[in-house]
């Protein structure tokens, strides 16, 4: 019967040495340390081969683990939620600065186009008047002069309305244009403040890279540890992933919230334009 339970655990252990080869590529990257049904009973036998003490701490680190990869999962959700957002918001925003005040500018230069048109002519009733009146001195005729000259003096008035008119169209483009320039620049003012906390989520993500590059060793020093029921290895190496998950998780937290800085930032930009 004895040899027959020996038989057994070397049959189990090897199964599980089996299982646990076939599920180290899943395993190898920190964020992908899958915690699968195999990783698991390879983990009870080796916390059933210890004491009490290691058991139980084995246990509540393991239980811990669970929980911050859960949560660990639920911020990656959660970022890629938020930077889709802010990046299709962001496209929108950009194009939305630069059709400000458009349409109000396209009226007035098709007011300016209009009113040039329309007094068109006049003006040109103006210059072949002006010629008339030098052929005119040419004849000597005092009373085709007079006539010509009177006509000239009554439309004179007539074109100094007009061009007034046309100087008032294009003074009005003009302070338009001046208006949405200084609209543009402040807006685009405003937007920029997404660079600092797009500079500040840099940093934390290169500070999950160097963290990550540390949870893979312990990642699979602890599989290793619990394929060959190596207890006080498994606890090491299982300590060691627990406070780097713990670091992962302030570290995407800091992500999402600088995520939220930037679609804050975002949605005062489309505030400020009237968008």
């Amino acid at each position: 019967m004895h040899i027959i339970k020996q038989v057994t655990a070397r049959l189990l252990s090897l199964l599980l040495v089996m299982l646990l080869a076939s599920a180290a590529p899943a395993a190898s990257a920190a964020s992908a340390a899958e915690l699968t049904p195999s990783i698991k009973a390879a983990f009870d036998l080796t916390a059933a081969k210890t004491d009490d003490t290691t058991r139980a701490r084995l246990n509540t680190l393991y239980s811990e683990l669970s929980v911050l990869k859960t949560e660990f999962n639920n911020r990656e959700a959660q970022i890629r939620t938020l930077h889709y957002s802010n990046e299709q918001t962001l496209t929108a925003v950009r194009g939305q600065i630069k059709q400000i005040d458009q349409t109000a500018i396209s009226r007035l230069e098709l007011n300016v186009s209009s009113v040039k048109q329309r007094y068109q002519p006049l003006f040109d009733q103006y210059t072949a008047l002006n010629r008339q009146m030098k052929l005119a001195k040419g004849l000597k005729n005092k009373t085709l002069n007079s006539l010509l000259r009177n006509q000239a003096d009554a439309m004179k008035i007539l074109v100094q309305i007009a061009k007034q008119n046309i100087r008032d169209e294009q003074e009005a483009l003009k302070t338009a244009k001046s208006v949405r320039t200084q609209r543009i620049s402040a807006a685009r003012t405003t937007l920029d403040g997404i660079s600092t906390p797009q500079t500040a989520i840099k940093a934390q993500k290169s500070a999950v890279t160097a963290l990550n590059k540390r949870l893979s060793a312990d990642w699979s020093s602890f599989t290793s540890a619990i394929r060959k029921q190596n207890a006080p290895l498994a606890l090491q190496s299982l300590s060691s992933l627990v406070s780097g998950y713990r670091q992962l998780a302030a570290y995407k937290q800091k992500i999402i919230t600088l995520e939220q800085k930037v679609a804050e930032v975002i949605q005062n930009t489309k505030r400020q334009i009237g968008a």
